[in-house]
């Protein structure tokens, strides 16, 4: 039988701390992957720049950090997200995904 886990999606919000979804998925009592999926989509938007790829970048080294800091290693992955998240389901059983409603632009909105 498949590991029972909860995903965090952590998409615009690249921090552990004051984190509500993090909060959330760690209540529900099962073992946490924290996910960022590198959506080629989403940079093909007029809203994504090269200075905005460099900023998401340092934030995720530092998320990388943080979350090893806990226990649990930061899983990238490039591709949509129902793409990725059938890969996941594939291996382990996803009894929740956890993640901040997309406010910022119409993409996201959409997408989600």
């Amino acid at each position: 039988m498949a590991q029972q886990l909860s995903i965090v999606w952590f998409k615009r919000d690249l921090r552990i701390h004051d984190h509500a979804p993090l909060a959330a998925a760690c209540a529900a009592g099962l073992p946490v992957l924290p996910l960022y999926v590198i959506e080629p989509d989403y940079w093909r938007q007029p809203c994504a720049s090269r200075r905005h790829w460099h900023f998401i970048y340092d934030s995720l080294v530092e998320l990388r950090e943080d979350c090893a800091s806990l226990g649990q290693p930061l899983v990238l992955r490039t591709g949509s997200i129902t793409d990725v998240l059938e890969s996941i389901r594939h291996d382990y059983m996803i009894k929740g995904v956890y993640v901040h409603e997309e406010t910022s632009t119409m993409w996201g909105y959409q997408r989600d």
